[in-house]
């Protein structure tokens, strides 16, 4: 990291880079990189599995001995000595299965495994995987060779159910495997993500318990035909026989999925596995057009990292660039110069504006024009990072790239999206909501005295609080909370619709959050929705957990009010109330979250009861496994504050 931050800052200008660090130290911004998401890879397995690592040395080699530029001949080079490590290090496999099967007393069954091991490794993933087996071996090796020889930090472990469907079935028809021989390797195949870690390890910090690695199932191939399968099904129980909480299950569907695979997920949600988020075919797909994907990749998407719809082996997609839009807020209500001049920016000041709007006006307007100064930043210092941090071997295996002569980070893949993800929207809405019901139609207070009121942390005049909270508000299905959402969404889409980024291709918009919901929360001020100093903030496009009064389908049709379809994807995380639950009412959420065109669903059912049992007998609950936000953990395995923010929920 001191290296690549090293190289990149004699790229970019100092005041440029220190008003990036201030932004994101004073919790306006976060972004996983410097300037942009240098995280979120995702593996290029399509590419092996139909090529190998030697179709694309060969190609390689070809556009090397054509090419004349120096700085491109050095590139090529460097993808070429990669490919060759890459090779090298699968011989090493090969090499040390038969030194085992040479010197070590072994089962029939170990000895059975490791002559498959020594067989495999010696073609496969230089070659393309010949065997259901191979391709799952390829899925780990590609995944991880990325990081020891390109330095990334990869994730996602493809769509298994699909990519491998064929080898699947030949091997069957051959008589290679049995289904119960391949069950078993699809649960040893899943057990290796756990076995990363030690799952009952605290989380009491940002990071603790995230190992970022997420399967899809489900959803549709090429031309559009449902991905549910004997694979499908055996992925599912495989991940609920061995109760794991790793590797995330990121489930594909539509409003048209097959009963029996909404039924398998139901069943796990409602035993109180939640392990999965359901990514909504109905209108990922369509965004995915709207980036610029050909329908045939948008249909083969899969899920990395948290929420990432990503058309692998095409794209390396800058994700993880959150904005707190409540932040701005914050900073309008508690004005300050050493702020303002610490990131750069003139927040208008709440003080002084006589009607509502104006506020609202204000608001939006500073909203949308930090986000373009933002913006402006990333687009000037993205193409910077070819010089600080380029990744040959990586940007080979991406079409494009070879074709282009040039590196994934520096616009060379085929698809070069980066997002923009819009935080605690709901937190907006609620403050404009109650200072319009409170100040200019109820008129119980001036707006300089709702003001003081909420610098007071609401001690002033707490009565002021109470009717705050009973405002109209996000997720009561309002015609204002509506409209109010819908300006804010479109003002933003706007601003990233407006311009490209530094590899010359889209900005996108997104609502989803990490753990700073409650991190972020617990060091801002109060703000006029009736949030108090260090109050969690709203989760994605979930209402404020303090907003209580609306019931599940009320929620639903609120959030599907938005216009979905300028979201790259967006986020609900919901939790159900298991004593007034079933698998056919999870059943008919799932679909009626894909009927409504909402992008992605993390669904948990839970008792409260059983999580305050298990606070006090953990030993009893141990398979107790929750969706914290963007990852899955035990609920025993969290800090007691996580425990509390889980309870703190509205359980509908």
């Amino acid at each position: 990291d001191r290296h690549f931050s090293t190289r990149f800052a004699n790229t970019i200008p100092q005041k440029r880079i220190s008003r990036f660090n201030r932004r994101n130290e004073e919790r306006f911004t976060l972004c996983c990189g410097f300037f942009f998401d240098n995280m979120h890879h995702c593996p290029p397995l399509s590419t092996i599995l139909t090529k190998g690592f030697r179709g694309v040395y060969e190609e390689a080699l070809c556009a090397y001995e054509r090419c004349s530029e120096p700085t491109e001949r050095q590139w090529f080079e460097a993808m070429l000595a990669g490919l060759e490590a890459v090779h090298a290090i699968q011989l090493k496999f090969a090499a040390e299965a038969e030194h085992i099967l040479k010197t070590e007393p072994l089962t029939s069954a170990q000895r059975k495994n490791m002559e498959r091991i020594a067989d495999s490794a010696k073609e496969v993933p230089w070659a393309p995987p010949r065997t259901f087996y191979e391709a799952l071996n390829m899925s780990w090796f590609v995944r991880e060779i990325l990081g020891i020889t390109d330095g990334l930090m990869v994730f996602s472990l493809g769509h298994p159910d699909a990519m491998y469907r064929k080898l699947y079935d030949a091997d069957i028809a051959a008589g290679r495997i049995t289904p119960d021989e391949a069950f078993q390797m699809i649960a040893g195949w899943l057990l290796a993500a756990e076995c990363h870690h030690d799952p009952m390890s605290k989380v009491t910090g940002y990071g603790d318990h995230e190992m970022e690695i997420p399967v899809t199932l489900g959803g549709c191939d090429k031309d559009g035909r449902e991905v549910f399968n004997d694979l499908t099904r055996m992925f599912i129980l495989a991940h609920r026989r061995l109760n794991l909480a790793f590797p995330k299950l990121h489930c594909r569907c539509s409003a048209a999925s097959d009963e029996e695979y909404f039924r398998l997920l139901a069943e796990d949600v409602y035993m109180g596995r939640g392990v999965h988020t359901l990514f909504n075919d109905d209108i990922t797909i369509p965004t995915l057009v709207n980036d610029g994907k050909t329908l045939e990749d948008a249909r083969t998407y899969i899920c990395n990292g948290c929420w990432d719809a990503i058309c692998e082996s095409r794209e390396n997609r800058y994700g993880a660039n959150y904005y707190s839009l409540a932040r701005v807020l914050e900073a309008m209500v508690y004005p300050s110069p050493e702020l303002n001049r610490a990131v750069d920016f003139d927040f208008t000041p709440l003080d002084g504006l006589d009607s509502y709007d104006e506020i609202c006006d204000a608001v939006i307007d500073n909203i949308a024009r930090f986000a373009a100064s933002s913006l402006e930043d990333r687009t000037a210092s993205e193409c910077g990072a070819v010089l600080a941090f380029p990744h040959p071997l990586y940007s080979g295996c991406l079409a494009g790239c070879i074709e282009n002569r040039r590196d994934e980070s520096a616009g060379g893949a085929r698809y070069n999206v980066t997002d923009l993800d819009m935080a605690f929207m709901g937190n907006v809405v609620d403050s404009l909501l109650a200072i319009r019901d409170i100040c200019f139609v109820r008129k119980l207070c001036t707006f300089q005295e709702y003001l003081e009121c909420v610098r007071s942390n609401w001690r002033s005049r707490p009565e002021l609080r109470v009717c705050a909270l009973r405002a109209p508000h996000w997720g009561d299905d309002s015609e204002e909370s509506s409209e109010l959402a819908n300006r804010i969404q479109s003002a933003l889409y706007d601003v990233v619709r407006s311009r490209r980024n530094g590899r010359g291709g889209v900005f996108a918009l997104d609502a989803w959050i990490y753990r700073e919901y409650r991190f972020w929360g617990e060091k801002m001020r109060a703000l006029p929705d009736g949030r108090r100093d260090g109050d969690y903030l709203a989760q994605a496009l979930n209402p404020s957990s303090f907003r209580t009064d609306s019931d599940l389908t009320t929620v639903l049709n609120a959030i599907s009010r938005l216009d979905h379809s300028k979201f790259a994807s967006s986020n609900v995380n919901l939790t159900l109330e298991k004593s007034s639950a079933s698998v056919e009412i999870i059943m008919a959420l799932f679909r009626t979250f894909c009927c409504l065109k909402m992008h992605m669903l993390q669904p948990n059912c839970n008792s409260r009861e059983e999580m305050l049992d298990a606070q006090k007998h953990p030993e009893r609950h141990m398979n107790l496994i929750v969706k914290v936000c963007g990852f899955s953990a035990r609920f025993v395995a969290l800090s007691p504050e996580w425990q509390q923010a889980i309870l703190d929920r509205h359980f509908f």
